[in-house]
């Protein structure tokens, strides 16, 4: 039994610290856009298929490679699709 809460009490110290880990900073690299048109922000990555609201979505913060700001269009002309927590 003490094992056990020992192990609970290790991993729930693991996750606080996980949770305080220092966030890398965001690149953003601009393309061309159509004139007036709502700017939008999406990941580089391969897998990645949604587009966002802004850099603070917590869909885009787990992005890994770099985020791009494109139109909406371009985004849609892309494959990517309005991300279900910004949108």
């Amino acid at each position: 039994m003490k094992r056990l809460l020992a192990g609970l009490l290790l991993l729930g110290l693991s996750f606080s610290v996980l949770a305080q880990a220092p966030q890398r900073p965001t690149t953003i690299h601009h393309t061309k856009k159509a004139k007036k048109e709502a700017s939008v922000y999406i990941c580089e990555s391969s897998r990645a298929y949604a587009y966002h609201n802004s850099t603070s979505c917590r869909g885009l913060q787990r992005c890994t490679h770099g985020v791009s700001k494109v139109s909406v269009s371009e985004a849609q002309e892309r494959g990517y699709r309005p991300c279900k927590i910004c949108y």
